[in-house]
């Protein structure tokens, strides 16, 4: 992915989620990597099912039931390569601005601590987009510049891709 595409992705963005990984049903081979889409859904029983579990930590512009945080201006996401024997990692650092709900954030944020999870990007017009980890690598914090005026959530994580797009 281009970086001037994934400045336009990121500044549609409307909802960031982190979901743990145990609660995602879905299994990416660490080995694959250039993976850029993957279904989100599957049939069971007959009906669809989202393969991507609840949020533990949901930031959004218009704060609904069941978010965390409210976000006013779009994520920033760097994304770095690097060649491992193992073959290439992809390093994210992503930074949210969180403008309000603190509280419900610092909980959510200290229920991530030390835990696996995905990262999903919503954009306004509903695509999705993940940043998959590999286990062990994920890590969320709570950067309180401002206690209770601004925040900013900052997540890392490796993976062996760079921002896939569900389907």
């Amino acid at each position: 992915m281009e970086q001037n595409c994934l400045e336009q992705l990121l500044d549609d963005v409307v909802r960031v989620d982190l979901v743990l990984a145990s609660e995602c049903d879905m299994s990416v081979p660490f080995q694959v990597s250039g993976l850029t889409t993957m279904a989100s859904t599957k049939t069971e029983g007959g009906a669809t099912v989202d393969r991507i579990g609840a949020a533990l930590l949901s930031l959004a512009y218009n704060v609904q039931d069941g978010d965390d945080g409210e976000i006013s201006e779009p994520p920033v996401l760097k994304q770095t390569e690097k060649r491992v024997k193992a073959g290439i990692v992809v390093s994210h650092d992503l930074q949210v601005p969180v403008t309000a709900f603190f509280e419900a954030t610092r909980i959510a944020v200290n229920l991530l601590h030390t835990k696996d999870f995905h990262v999903i990007l919503t954009t306004h017009g509903g695509d999705r987009y993940m940043l998959y980890s590999v286990p062990n690598s994920s890590e969320v914090l709570l950067d309180e510049q401002d206690v209770n005026q601004k925040s900013t959530v900052k997540v890392s994580l490796q993976s062996m891709s760079h921002v896939i797009r569900l389907t």
